[in-house]
């Protein structure tokens, strides 16, 4: 058995998320630390705060969670937090 290789931001396969649960699944692997929780936290509150017949405020939460998968495997967008957090940033 050989060592796995280092994976740069760039080179982490992007999930596919096509339901809920292969959002909360990609949330434990490759969101932000505390992620998972606070999308279990919203979506309860989102469902329990909508009509029966209008669940939009849910399909937020989802589509915003998503995104911040996308944001997480975005090269460009972890490079740009890395050289904010060594004090670049352009300024």
């Amino acid at each position: 058995m050989s060592a796995q290789p280092w994976h740069a931001w760039g080179e982490m396969p992007l999930p596919e998320i096509r339901t809920v649960d292969d959002l909360r699944g990609a949330l434990s692997r490759y969101g932000f630390p505390g992620d998972r929780e606070r999308f279990e936290d919203e979506l309860a509150a989102a469902i329990g705060a909508a009509p029966t017949n209008d669940f939009e405020g849910a399909a937020a939460v989802v589509r915003a969670y998503r995104h911040r998968i996308l944001i997480r495997n975005s090269p460009e967008v972890m490079a740009a937090l890395e050289d904010a957090r060594a004090g670049g940033g352009g300024t």
